[in-house]
Formats: structure tokens, sequence, C-alpha cells
């Protein structure tokens, strides 16, 4: 009995761990516009609402969770309707290389689609949940992710859902915070095209409408270097003048604007697929140290 009580210790921590692992291989491209900038905001949440180390640990550990099954239930959606396209542009992800099958896939997703908005319930969080669940179901069955408009809506009403979340698992979204959740997304639904020019030829093989393929890859290039360029400005004026001049305001204000101009030149003098794959990462990690800066800028 003992041993066969072991053997099936053994067995279960062996499926949670391939389980986890798995997970991991399907949100891992997309952590650093979830997890770490979310996670970062719920601590910024609780350093604004002073609480204990031990309950910003409990806060963070909680909101981590939430933000590994917000972003898992995207990446198996978006996954399991781009195979093809994944096959030109991303032979790496589970289902092209064979690490999950489809069906394993969807009985994931639909595990996901219960579990999440039943621990956002728990966390208090629920009606952004739903919203983001909304979000994936109009991005990845009803078309939303076929058109450019919808992908960019998708991305930046995805940052109200996925922000005002990590705030709330805290507490209520002060006036501040809001102020935070808006610019960003307008900033990620005006330039969340940078995404796509680096699957220009896998988008056009699945004939799918994004911003290059409709308009063409350089006047999309030459918008984006417009944005990126005037972008330190709206971060000035809408997140880090509000703060006061303080040395530390200004030299993030400096460090956000120089890596924005950088994006600048980079989407319209850095072209090719691992170019702009390289673009999409710096501006993934721009969003995530904006978020990172709210820890001090909004304390």
């Amino acid at each position: 009995m003992t041993t066969m009580t072991t053997g099936t210790r053994g067995t279960v921590w062996r499926t949670v761990w391939r389980e986890i692992h798995l997970s991991w291989l399907f949100i891992r491209s997309d952590r650093w516009t979830t997890i770490f900038p979310a996670t970062c905001f719920v601590l910024a949440a609780a350093v604004h609402t002073r609480l204990s180390p031990g309950e910003t640990a409990v806060a963070v550990a909680l909101g981590t969770l939430y933000f590994w099954l917000f972003v898992y239930e995207h990446t198996l959606a978006n996954q399991l309707v781009g195979v093809e396209e994944d096959r030109v542009n991303k032979p790496l992800r589970p289902l092209v290389s064979g690490r999950s099958s489809i069906r394993g896939a969807r009985l994931r997703l639909i595990a996901v689609r219960v579990a999440f908005p039943v621990y956002g319930y728990c966390l208090g969080v629920l009606e952004w949940a739903l919203l983001w669940q909304v979000l994936s179901l109009l991005q990845h069955e009803c078309g939303w992710g076929r058109h450019w408009l919808g992908r960019n809506l998708y991305a930046g009403i995805g940052v109200v859902a996925q922000l005002a979340a990590a705030w709330e698992i805290v507490a209520p979204v002060t006036p501040d915070a809001w102020r935070w959740i808006a610019t960003l997304t307008v900033t990620v639904t005006l330039l969340m095209s940078v995404q796509d020019l680096r699957d220009i030829t896998g988008d056009r093989a699945v004939g799918r409408s994004t911003m290059p393929l409709v308009f063409g890859e350089w006047n999309t290039r030459v918008f984006l270097c417009a944005g990126f360029a005037l972008g330190p400005l709206a971060i000035h004026h809408f997140l880090m003048a509000p703060a006061g001049p303080h040395w530390w305001v200004l030299a993030t204000d400096a460090v956000l604007g120089g890596l924005s101009l950088l994006l600048a030149f980079r989407v319209v003098l850095r072209r090719g697929r691992r170019s702009d794959q390289h673009t999409y990462r710096l501006v993934e990690q721009w969003y995530t140290l904006a978020l990172a800066a709210s820890l001090y800028i909004l304390r």
C-alpha cells in the first residue's frame, strides 16, 4: 500500500510538473507583455497602499498566478487558430513542434476558461477576467484577429483588463492609476502593429489583414516611427510630470524617452525579420520598464 501510494504521488507530481512546464512553453514568448509588467503594477498598488512586506508578498504571488492564467488562455486560443501560420513564423511553438496535441490544447483551453474567471472572482476582479475572456472570444473565434483594427483593439483594451485587475487585486483603482492605464491603453492600441512587421510572410500566407499588408509595409513603418518619436511627449505629460520634478522622475523620463526614440529609428532603419523581432522585444521591455517605474512614481 505504501509503495503504491508513493508511486501514485510520484506520478501526480510528474504530471503536475509536466503541465507547468508545458504551460511555460506556450506562454514564454508573451511573458514581457503580461506576467512581468502586470505583476509590477500589482506591486505598485501594494506600495501605494502601504501593505506590509508579508501582505505584499501574498498579493504578488496571487497576482502572478492570475496573470499566468491570463496569458495562458490567450496563448492557447491564439496558437490553436494559428498552427499553419506558426509553421512559417514560429516553428518552435508547442503545437508545431509536437510537444502538445491539438486535442490536448483544446482540453487545456476549456480548463483555463473555467478556472480563470473562478480565480478572478476569488480575487475580486471577476469583471476584468470576463472582459479578457470576451476579448479573447472576439479575437480568436469571431474574426478580430484577422483584421488590423481588431488586433490593435484587442491589445489595447486588453491593457485595461490587465492593469485594472492588477491594481484591484490589492485595492480599488485610484485616479492616478487610471491615468496610467488610459495612457498605456492608447499607446498600445496605436503602436501594437509593430508586432506584425516580423510576421508579414506568415500573415500573407493565411490571408490575415494586418496593417503592413493593408496600408503597405513602408507606410506602416513611417506611422510607427512617428508614434514612437512622439511617445516621449505623451509619457512625460501624462505619466511623469504629475509626479513632480524629482531627479528619479526625470531620470525615468529620460530612459523611457530614449528607448522610445531608439524604437523610432529602428522601425525604419533596421528592417528584416530578425531585426523586427528584436524591435518588438524592445517594445515589450519598454512596456515592462514603464510599469516597473510605477513602483516609485505612483507611491
